[in-house]
């Protein structure tokens, strides 16, 4: 059957589904009716649409056997996570590991940078129109990293709501967003997303669109099928993606703890960057040397600085070397705030545990403390 994974968008208004199509290896829209090109399924309570879903999938899979199912929403936040999630497991019957949540910036994202590179060469703008409202977003891509880094850029300016607006207004109000946005940058290509774009109310806003030779889409399942990108891409190894889309809500950092016993500086991953905040949690077990002190290493995506984390496990009962085994579990409790604790578990009979436990909260906001940088 091949690889079966889903990608959800859902808007205000309106919802879209698509999944991955093996033979085209590109995700493929979920019609509302059989044959036909609807593809817009009314909003109505995330448990209705998940119902709906679940009978339009049929044709396609079994929903609870995806191997990924991406939510693309307006704005993804630890609470909107945490809800969607649990309703996806008790509907769907699909296990959180499975299940993930981004927002429209992060989808957009996703459907440009599997595009050919002229599309994102340069950057990319996108423009959304629903619902009375116009929003706007710019893609920086820095494609000389590997992988490749992407930063979705917003400004209060470039977001209007049309309200009652004639044709003319709507268009005078689009092409002034596009004028600031254009000036002074080079932009390879701009996407029209969204029903408020049916209809030829922006031609005027279109000859500036398509000025010094940008490349102009316009078409509605652009996050969905976003989404359904971002879900192939969580069937890869981490190291294997092609891309890091680094939000306002992801952290920056890839964290490891040193594994002297393994090689000279080796080091196993905990947590990787591009990974939102709330959702980044990780745990693993170890066993001590004769040092009772972990270090973790946070390499930023950016730069060339290290940072290094020493945490020395005070009181910690003396016992020969690798038998102590420890739990370590790390998790951010904010962008630039990642917390770390140590349990020791002992050893088997031969050496109880201790039930002692060491927290260490390091703030990436400031510069300082036990933290060193290194090259």
């Amino acid at each position: 059957m091949g690889t079966f994974v889903i990608g959800f968008d859902l808007g205000k208004e309106y919802s879209q589904i698509c999944c991955w199509n093996e033979k085209s290896k590109e995700p493929v829209s979920v019609a509302v009716e059989p044959g036909t090109e609807k593809y817009r399924i009314p909003t109505e309570t995330t448990e209705a649409f998940l119902k709906k879903a679940m009978r339009l999938l049929k044709p396609y899979g079994k929903i609870h056997e995806a191997a990924a199912v991406v939510f693309c929403v307006e704005q993804a936040d630890e609470q909107t996570v945490a809800e969607l999630r649990r309703a996806a497991m008790q509907m769907i019957g699909i296990p959180e590991s499975r299940i993930f949540v981004q927002s429209r910036e992060e989808s957009f994202c996703a459907y440009v940078l599997h595009q050919p590179r002229e599309i994102w060469r340069h950057q990319s703008v996108l423009f959304t129109c629903e619902g009375g409202e116009l929003r706007s977003a710019v893609l920086n891509v820095n494609g000389r990293t590997i992988p490749a880094m992407a930063r979705a850029e917003k400004e209060e300016k470039w977001q209007t709501g049309l309200g009652n607006y004639t044709n003319g207004e709507k268009d005078l109000a689009l092409s002034g967003i596009a004028r600031d946005i254009f000036g002074g940058r080079p932009v390879s290509s701009v996407f029209l997303v969204g029903e408020g774009f049916d209809g030829k109310w922006y031609e005027e806003s279109l000859k500036i669109l398509c000025s010094a030779g940008k490349r102009v889409f316009a078409g509605n399942n652009l996050f969905a099928k976003g989404a359904c990108y971002r879900a192939m891409e969580e069937l890869k190894n981490p190291e294997e993606r092609s891309y890091v889309f680094l939000g306002e809500d992801k952290i920056s950092y890839n964290v490891g703890i040193r594994t002297p016993g393994t090689g000279k500086d080796s080091l196993y991953t905990l947590l990787n960057a591009g990974t939102s905040w709330y959702e980044a949690k990780a745990q693993c077990e170890a066993l001590l040397l004769d040092e009772p002190v972990l270090e973790f290493i946070l390499k930023p995506m950016q730069g060339n600085m290290t940072l290094k984390e020493s945490l020395e496990l005070t009181g910690i009962p003396e016992r020969p070397s690798r038998t102590t085994r420890l739990r370590i579990f790390v998790e951010f409790e904010g962008v630039e705030k990642l917390r770390i604790e140590v349990r020791d578990l002992g050893f088997g009979e031969l050496f109880p545990s201790s039930d002692m436990v060491w927290n260490e909260t390091v703030d990436l906001s400031q510069e300082g403390g036990a933290r060193v940088w290194e090259q």
